[in-house]
Parts: C-alpha cells; sequence; structure tokens
C-alpha cells in the first residue's frame, strides 16, 4: 500500500486579485542589490574546473552535529529544505541545494539499543507546478521504460539504511510520499537484540532519490556500544570517534542539481573521457570535476598524537563512486562492516585499500604513526575492471591525517576481546538454507531508441504491483547477477556492475579476509560484477511487512531498478497468493 500525505493548507495563488505593482517592483530591486555576490560569484567559482583544497579546505576535520537518545526516546524535528546560497558553498561556489536542515550533511542520531526514534519530517521545499512536474517526469521517462510514474524531485521520504526494524506504517516505510509543504512523523522501534553499530538514513521517495541524496541529504545513525560489554581500548578509541559521510554533492554551474541525467554517464554515452557539451556527459560527476567532500568538507585535516588510536565510521553515500579507502604508511584496523562487528580485527596492511561502494559502511580503528607529518588520506586510483563506473578513475586526495610530536601510545583492542561482540556469532546461514531467490539486474538498450534503456530487476521495471513474497523466519540463498544486451543489439551494453541493497534484514557473503582466506561477514549492500554469480545468504526475522530491494546505484533505483518484497506470516511456511 502507499500512503500520501495530502496538502493540508493550499497557498493562495498570486495570479487572482489585482494586488499592486510597486510592491514587486521594489522586491525585485532589493533582490538585486543583496544578491549580486552570489550571481557574479556563480559565473567563475561554479564553472567545471578544479578546486584547489589549500584555498577551498584544509580545516580541521568536523563532526557532524548530534542529537543522542535520552531515557529511551530519540526526539527531533528534522526539515527538508534548500541551503541558503549566501551562506553555503563549496569550491566557492554558492549552492542551492535540497538539504536536511540547511546543511550539507545531516546530524547524526545517535541511540541505543531498545531506543524509539521520534522524528518528524518536515517537507518544506516549493511545491512545484505541473509543468514542473511533468519536465522532471520526462527526464526520467526519455532515458528509461519506467512501469510507474516517479515522485517529483521535490516529494521525499526518510530511509534507516542497514537497521533491523519494521517497514511498515510510520517505520521505515520507503513506499510512502511526503509531498513539499507537508510533514510526517516516523516512530522508529529499535529492537533490544539491534547489532550495534554504524548505519545511515537518506531520502528515498522513487524518483527523487538520486536528486536529492546527491545533493546531501543523509546522515549518519549509530547504535552505540553498550559501555559494560566493550573492551576498554575500544572505548577509549570511541571517544575520539570520527564519522565520515562520504559525499559526491554534485551542483551545476549554477549551484544547483536538478537533471538527473547529470548523475549518469549512461551507457548511451560510451565514452567517459570526452567532456564536450555535444558528448552528454559534460556535467556529469567525472567531468564535473567536482570532489569528494566528507561532511561538507573539502580535504578536512585530522589531527593525533603519535600512537593515538582513534575509530572512523566509513559511510559512502555517494550515487556512484567506488572509494578505495586507503591512508598512506598507515594500518586499517577494521572491526565492523555495514554496521555489524566482525567479532575480529580485520588489519588491512598499509596500502590495501578498503572497498567503499555505495551504501557501505566500515568501521576501522586507525593507530597513528611514530612518525610526525601529514599522511594523505585517499580514494585510490581504480582500473575499469573494478571500477562501478567502468572507467578508469584517478586518485582523489579525500583528507589528511596530520601527526603531531606529542605522543599518547595507546592499545588496540584484539580479536579475543572483539570475539564477543559479533551479533550473530557463529551462525552460518549456507547450511541452513532451503530457499533459492534470484536477483538478476539488466540494463540494456531499446532497439527503436539506444538513449532510452531497461533498468529492470529480472527483467521488470519497479511497478508497486509486482511483489516477491517471503515467509518469516525462512532462510534462502539469494543468487546475484547482471546482464546486458543479447547477441543482435547493435552496440550491446555489456553485463555492467550493480550494488544490491535489500532493506530490513542484512546477508550473510564470504569474503577474501586480510590473510587471503575466505570468511563469513553480514553485509546490507553489496557489489554484484556481472556476469558471474554471487550468493548470499539470508533470513527474515521479525517483521512482516513490503520493503524494497533495489541498486544503490540510486540513479539506477530512479530509472526502475527495484523490487516491492514483502514478509509473510505463514505458519506452515507456504507462500500467500499475490495481492495487488
Amino acid at each position: 500500500m502507499k500512503l500520501t500525505t495530502h496538502n493540508l493548507q493550499q497557498l493562495p495563488d498570486p495570479s487572482e486579485g489585482h494586488a499592486s505593482p510597486l510592491p514587486l517592483l521594489l522586491g525585485a530591486l532589493l533582490l538585486a542589490l543583496f544578491t549580486p555576490s552570489v550571481n557574479a560569484a556563480n559565473d567563475s567559482a561554479c564553472a567545471y574546473k578544479n578546486i584547489d583544497p589549500a584555498q577551498y579546505g584544509n580545516k580541521p576535520f568536523q563532526n557532524p552535529p548530534e542529537i543522542v537518545s535520552v531515557n529511551g526516546s530519540l526526539n527531533t524535528d528534522m526539515s527538508v529544505k534548500y541551503t541558503d546560497p549566501r551562506t553555503t558553498s563549496l569550491g566557492g561556489c554558492p549552492l542551492t541545494l535540497r538539504t536536511y536542515n540547511g546543511q550539507l550533511v545531516g546530524p547524526t542520531l545517535r541511540i541505543k539499543q531498545g531506543d524509539t526514534i521520534n522524528l518528524k519530517l518536515d517537507n518544506q521545499l516549493p511545491k512545484e507546478t505541473p509543468d514542473q512536474i511533468r519536465r522532471q517526469f520526462e527526464q526520467e521517462n526519455q532515458h528509461a521504460y519506467l512501469a510507474t510514474t516517479p515522485a517529483s524531485f521535490n516529494t521525499t521520504n526518510l530511509h534507516y539504511h542497514g537497521m533491523h526494524v519494521s517497514p511498515t506504517g510510520n517505520s521505515d516505510n520507503v513506499l510512502i510520499a511526503i509531498e513539499p509543504q507537508n510533514k510526517f512523523g516516523y516512530e522508529v522501534k529499535v529492537p533490544s537484540t539491534h547489532p550495534i553499530g554504524s548505519y545511515w538514513y537518506h531520502a528515498h521517495a522513487h524518483g527523487s532519490t538520486s536528486i536529492q541524496v546527491g545533493s546531501g541529504m543523509s546522515g549518519a545513525i549509530i547504535v552505540a556500544d553498550n559501555p559494560a560489554t566493550t573492551p576498554k581500548s575500544l572505548l577509549a578509541a570511541n571517544a575520539r570517534e570520527k564519522i565520515f559521510m562520504l559525499q559526491t554533492i554534485l551542483y551545476n554551474e549554477e549551484g544547483k542539481l536538478d537533471r538527473i541525467t547529470t548523475l549518469f554517464p549512461g551507457p548511451s554515452k560510451p565514452n567517459p573521457k570526452d567532456c564536450s557539451k555535444a558528448s552528454g556527459n559534460y556535467g556529469t560527476w567525472p567531468c564535473s570535476k567536482r570532489r569528494i567532500t566528507i561532511n561538507g568538507q573539502l580535504v578536512p585535516i585530522i589531527t593525533m598524537k603519535r600512537g593515538e588510536v582513534q575509530r572512523w565510521r566509513l559511510v559512502d553515500t555517494a550515487f556512484r563512486e567506488s572509494i578505495q579507502f586507503a591512508v598512506k604508511d598507515h594500518d586499517l584496523h577494521e572491526i565492523a562492516l555495514d554496521g555489524n562487528y566482525l567479532g575480529r580485527i580485520d588489519t588491512w596492511e598499509a596500502g590495501t585499500p578498503i572497498d567503499l561502494e555505495p551504501g557501505y559502511r566500515s568501521d576501522v580503528l586507525i593507530k597513528a604513526s611514530t612518525k610526525p607529518g601529514d599522511y594523505p588520506i585517499i580514494d585510490q586510483s581504480t582500473s575499469s575492471a573494478k571500477s562501478l563506473r567502468q572507467a578508469d578513475e584517478p586518485e582523489n586526495l579525500l583528507a589528511i591525517l596530520r601527526v603531531t610530536e606529542e605522543t599518547e601510545d595507546m592499545a588496540l583492542p584484539t580479536s579475543e576481546e572483539m570475539a564477543h561482540l559479533a551479533p550473530f556469532g557463529n551462525t552460518d546461514l549456507s547450511k541452513t538454507a532451503n530457499g533459492v531467490q534470484e536477483v538478476v539486474y539488466k540494463l540494456g538498450q531499446g532497439l527503436t531508441d539506444p538513449n532510452r534503456n531497461y533498468f529492470q530487476v529480472n527483467y521488470r521495471a519497479f511497478s508497486p504491483g509486482n511483489i516477491r513474497q517471503l515467509s518469516l523466519n525462512a532462510t534462502d540463498m539469494w543468487s546475484l547477477t547482471t546482464v546486458g544486451d543479447p547477441t543482435g543489439v547493435a552496440n550491446p551494453i555489456p553485463p555492467l556492475p550493480h550494488v544490491f541493497h535489500i532493506h530490513v534484514n542484512p546477508f550473510q557473503w564470504s569474503r577474501t579476509g586480510p590473510d587471503g582466506n575466505p570468511e563469513l561477514v553480514w553485509k546490507d549492500t553489496l557489489l554484484v560484477q556481472g556476469p558471474a554469480v554471487t550468493n548470499v545468504y539470508t533470513q527474515y526475522t521479525d517483521f512482516i511487512g513490503q520493503f524494497v530491494m533495489h541498486c544503490h546505484i540510486l540513479d539506477h533505483e530512479d530509472l526502475g531498478m527495484m523490487e516491492i518484497e514483502e514478509v509473510v506470516d505463514t505458519a506452515d511456511g507456504t507462500r500467500l497468493p499475490h495481492h495487488h
């Protein structure tokens, strides 16, 4: 069922009545007087050119603002509104972007197991005219074979990514649409057994997700450690925690983001290196020369003492960016993946990056070198074979670790100390799975119009009536792959990488650990490289109701690469008949 909040109040139509033109002229004059700097800056500062971090960044690292639960409840109001270009800029460009609370990063929500999140979302974005909505629809419709009408760019909702909570009603329900000038109250009850760790929230209204997240509409959710059961050395590192909301905030030469086509160099544009206006790639991320930001900052500086240990919570919020996260001359001691503690420490030696794909989280402990100096924190260069974009990606400087002369030799926890924190113990779901679910991500081009593509799951574009049913407490293997065009299609699209994300329940996957051996890990988001098949295992526990599975390349989701799943409570494990 799709719930839509209705407009509570109609604004008066300015065309009605006979208002004097004098106030309008005066208003226009005042606007011109007080905004020349913004307009002048747009001419050059917002151009698609290199941004100098020394001029526009290199400030001390800042965690996002934080809201903390009190007595079992986190109560907050959050507004969705445009940034004020007079006070908000990147690289000198004044920005008018859709955000939470007018900031380039949303506030961190810090809760405990068993808490309730009471969050009132106030969509203060302006209502679009029917003509504006039609033009937005055509942007998507001209590039994809849509099976349903997507939400307008100013319509929103909130997804609690990775959280094991109810997907129905006013909990983590992404099938609602909060229209402009409307409010909606979320009540998310977090189980007392919820895994401790790093999660995040972001906009998720189908059709506007990529535009909104690509503008910075996301924030961290932290389910806090229990001091009584957490190793003392980890608590000490937590006290110096850094939250990295890694962002690809895309804005045009007017400091805005209003075209979904700029979010992708699509398969119909086969040469991503061609950044000419004629190519269709002009203004896309690879051609824009915009930089990855952290919490809205350009290349911030983290200062640590020699031997100090900090916990860094890494969140890849990008709409289409592989980040190979590394710190020069520093090992990365990974303790959690997609929120879930590993139950050990996986130490990736200096030079070996941690792979972050859109939606991924990784918690690492970093122990500062004994040698003072500045160490680059980078996104390592990526070959086209491993890149989400299927194009060579250059190295990016993300931040700087500055190690001072001072010394504070802190201990790292041991794998033995971390073992009991693994939320699911030694569970191996592959031993108990008895059902199979298949996911085939299909990106292919139309025969009559090669610019219009199929973005499908199992050869169907997203439709609220297409529902996959799953039985409560069942354990399934999910077989994941991607396909491109069949033979016979001119200039066929190959099986491109996609990012599998499913709501509510995490899944188990086998990866290669730092020692070169396979290890089981729990995740909620996973890069799928076609045409090979990847198998993961999951169990549907605690919650019934409808939620979604989709590609976390967010423009792919908006263009149809999403499916509704419904967990149903059937005592004998049989499926219910489909209902629409």
